[in-house]
């Protein structure tokens, strides 16, 4: 718990996640073959293996992200990156009460979410009783024609919504799915993968505000607040859109229907720009935590990565320019595997290290607008 006073945000109070009484939650990832676990292997900070196999893993893991108190239930709700997973926890002693998971209470295509970008944003609309929340980014889940390029493209680069589900908390089962919609042209080379949706918070009457980020034509990342708004959106959880499947994402990137499942027949959600956060003054890459203080003001927060960053460098120990550490491989003992990216060439170093100036503070702004945010 934070408070919010003259000398700044202090933080005041704090509750462990718990697995059970006795045993607080780890951030470890969950084990290679669980549900959750992407194939990512742990490494040190010189990209060198866990030798033992075991200490980077965790079965009981999450990657926390959104949360919202349910006064109703007694409860606060909780969403993770992993599964992806969503948390029912009980607010008096921290202990996890239940957990929902693709194919148990959620959508099994959510397991599909691109690595590192699971259930990132999550509000719970008092008004309805539901809990509304959506993956960061487009599934990951093979490859599609593209009518842009007209080649065959990764799903998770180009496909035009990002999956957002409504959850019944009473009972524990998801009611209806909608489509965020992405437009190409807001994004670098036209790839809808670099859309990343931070949080959101619920106004009513589905009505939400959400944090839109990602990097922008030329390379240069926004961040944006967005109107949503369900009104008339079609519930893709129906079988006429293969709920179960990525064809719904092949079609929209394609145009064509795709085993039967046609993006043209799609009404997504509605969004309108809210405000620019970078016009006003906001430097930091990822904008992430969202509440309501409350009627007219928004609370605003970062992700900082801890202040850390991941570069290459090369022999000479400088920090080689526009390289991209996703982009490179590793063997075994950490040496760099080379392909055509630029700076993944065997020789060249991958190290963490202290990130620019500007991502390192935790950020906190409060945003007060000229009326009532219901009433946009």
């Amino acid at each position: 718990m934070f408070t919010i006073g003259k000398n700044g945000a202090s933080l005041t109070a704090s509750l462990p996640i718990k697995v059970a009484p006795e045993v607080n939650a780890s951030g470890l990832p969950v084990p290679a073959g669980s549900l959750g676990n992407s194939a990512e292997i742990p490494v040190f900070d010189a990209m060198k293996f866990d030798s033992s196999g075991k200490a980077g893993f965790n079965a009981g893991g999450i990657d926390s992200e959104a949360i919202a108190l349910d006064a109703r239930r007694k409860a606060l709700w909780v969403t993770d990156e992993y599964g992806p997973f969503l948390l029912r926890i009980d607010p008096a002693s921290g202990v996890i009460q239940a957990r929902y998971a693709p194919g148990s209470g959620l959508p099994a295509i959510l397991s599909r979410r691109r690595a590192n970008r699971g259930m990132e944003g999550m509000a719970l609309d008092s008004a309805s009783d539901k809990i509304h929340a959506f993956l960061q980014s487009p599934l990951s889940d093979g490859k599609a024609p593209y009518a842009v390029t007209g080649k065959n493209e990764q799903v998770e680069r180009f496909a035009r919504f990002i999956r957002w589900l409504e959850f019944d908390s009473a009972s524990g089962a998801t009611t209806r799915m909608f489509a965020y919609p992405l437009d190409a042209k807001d994004y670098a080379d036209g790839r809808t993968g670099n859309a990343k949706l931070g949080d959101m918070v619920a106004l009513g009457n589905g009505k939400f505000i959400v944090i839109e980020q990602g990097a922008g034509p030329g390379g240069k990342v926004f961040n944006k607040l967005m109107l949503v708004q369900i009104g008339t959106a079609s519930n893709i959880l129906a079988q006429a859109y293969k709920p179960d499947s990525s064809d719904l994402e092949k079609s929209s990137m394609s145009g064509d229907a795709v085993n039967g499942a046609s993006w043209a027949s799609v009404v997504p959600l509605k969004k309108t720009l809210l405000l620019d956060l970078n016009a006003i003054g906001w430097l930091a890459d990822k904008a992430e935590g969202l509440a309501l203080v409350d009627g007219n003001t928004l609370a605003i927060s970062n992700d900082n990565d801890v202040g850390m960053a991941t570069r290459i460098t090369g022999p000479d120990g400088k920090t080689v320019a526009d390289a991209d550490v996703t982009k490179c491989h590793v063997n075994a003992a950490g040496v760099l595997i080379t392909n055509s990216a630029p700076g993944c060439v065997e020789g060249n170093t991958i190290r963490v290290g202290r990130g620019a100036d500007k991502e390192r503070p935790s950020l906190l702004w409060l945003i007060k607008f000229d009326k009532a945010l219901s009433s946009y």
